[in-house]
């Protein structure tokens, strides 16, 4: 399963989505997978909505990654062209999906893993990932 950022801070921030996103996240025979892109995006975004260190924010997240045993896949030119197919494609200003920068490279890393992308909110809903 590839992780969004949107998934990662609904689960440190008790959202509303919680519950779905820790069952999904429960399952002790799933991989899980992350870009470069979502630990920084997640990293910055917990720094902010819990006004705490960037440093700080960065040992939760990636002690969490490590919980999950998730892997941190390489940015590759290949994921990087999927993630401008996905602009193309579904990007903000193109398509109602409205994929920003971090969306993109979930896409990418999703389509490139084959693996289920686990996110919040609708942007991804709309996309051929649904």
């Amino acid at each position: 399963m590839f992780l969004d950022t949107s998934a990662i801070i609904e689960y440190f921030m008790d959202g509303p989505e919680f519950d779905r996103v820790a069952m999904a996240l429960a399952n002790p025979q799933a991989r899980y997978f992350v870009s470069p892109t979502v630990v920084f995006e997640a990293t910055t975004v917990l720094a902010g909505k819990r006004q705490i260190a960037v440093d700080d924010a960065a040992a939760l997240v990636l002690d969490f990654l490590a919980e999950l045993d998730a892997e941190i896949l390489p940015a590759t030119r290949e994921t990087a062209l999927a993630a401008i197919g996905a602009f193309s494609r579904y990007g903000k200003g193109r398509h109602p999906a409205r994929l920003n920068f971090g969306d993109c490279f979930s896409y990418a890393g999703a389509k490139a893993s084959g693996a289920p992308l686990l996110y919040v909110g609708d942007d991804f809903r709309r996309t051929d990932l649904a």
